[in-house]
């Protein structure tokens, strides 16, 4: 019995799916939590020097670190679910387990699903 390559391939098109949501999501949190710390670094430097003013060089680089944390900072926009990655045949290949040389492939190099009828089957198309 042949395997079904289509769902083979359903299932492994929604697993990159969710990794790649899923590493945007983590890279987000670790740019989320640098900004952070370094904010916490700024102010800690600022209340180090207590009533006394910041020495100007200093006082640039805090300014720019903060600066920097704003442009690192995802929450400064909203956010958005990212663009799903395309859908390549080697990729989900891996991730399906089954032969695309030997299987119609269900996607489109955009990750649109095509039925065979609608066009190539052939997987490197």
């Amino acid at each position: 019995m042949r395997p079904n390559s289509g769902a083979a391939g359903t299932r492994a098109r929604k697993q990159q799916i969710e990794q790649h949501r899923a590493t945007n999501l983590t890279g987000q949190i670790r740019a989320w939590r640098q900004a952070e710390e370094i904010r916490a670094f700024c102010q800690t430097a600022r209340a180090r020097a207590g009533d006394a003013p910041v020495a100007a060089d200093e006082a640039d680089w805090l300014e720019w670190a903060e600066a920097y944390a704003v442009q690192l900072d995802p929450l400064r926009e909203p956010l958005r679910t990212p663009v799903d990655p395309p859908a390549g045949w080697e990729a989900l290949r891996e991730l399906a387990k089954i032969d695309a040389y030997a299987y119609a492939w269900p996607f489109d190099a955009d990750g649109r699903w095509t039925l065979p009828s609608d066009g190539s089957t052939d997987p490197r198309t």
